[in-house]
């Protein structure tokens, strides 16, 4: 697939990745693995991923993009973001662990991962803003949102929330709603 003429990029081995973690499951995939499913050398595959997990951390940002894409469409159903911030996060926890690779590269999470989930990536903060901003927004115009709370913090806070309840297995449904509606709420909005 890669020549000098013709080299590989690096979604061509992200997409190569998520045939290979799809068939395999992450605890058993290499990179050896992927370099054989793109028909190319494991040095090749090191060139432009130095690591596994940095190709792990690339293959959960396409992944983490294509659902924020899915949010996006049904976070317009939301008028209200505390609704938003208990419905939506659900929502959000229940569409990451519906793709059974994202679930889990985080399930499986060392240390390189793990800041991943916590830190992001500049393309998963942009799709959180996408898909978070119009509710903030409105919640900003409406006198509801705490004093001083930019975009970027709200989402920041979203995704660490997100993380942890992600990382906690041990948190069923109805603990999960509860540190949502305990927690995460009452740091973003107002309370009447």
């Amino acid at each position: 697939m890669g020549s000098n003429r013709n080299p590989i990029t690096k979604e061509q081995i992200i997409d190569g990745a998520l045939r290979t973690l799809s068939r395999f499951g992450v605890a058993k995939t290499s990179m050896i693995d992927v370099a054989r499913e793109l028909g190319v050398s494991r040095q090749t595959v090191h060139r432009l991923f130095e690591t596994r997990n940095d190709l792990l951390t690339a293959v959960a940002d396409v992944l983490i993009g294509r659902l924020a894409i899915k949010l996006e469409q049904v976070f317009r159903q939301f008028t209200d973001l505390e609704l938003a911030l208990v419905e939506g996060s659900m929502l959000s926890l229940d569409f990451g662990q519906s793709d059974p690779v994202l679930a889990e590269i985080l399930l499986l999470a060392d240390h390189a991962v793990d800041q991943f989930v916590f830190r992001g990536s500049p393309t998963v903060q942009a799709s959180m803003l996408r898909v978070w901003g119009p509710l903030i927004d409105d919640a900003r115009a409406r006198g509801h949102l705490r004093y001083g709370l930019t975009n970027e913090e709200c989402v920041e806070w979203i995704r660490n929330i997100h993380a942890m309840l992600t990382l906690r297995d041990d948190y069923d449904e109805p603990r999960r709603r509860e540190m949502l509606t305990k927690f995460l709420v009452p740091a973003i909005l107002l309370r009447p």
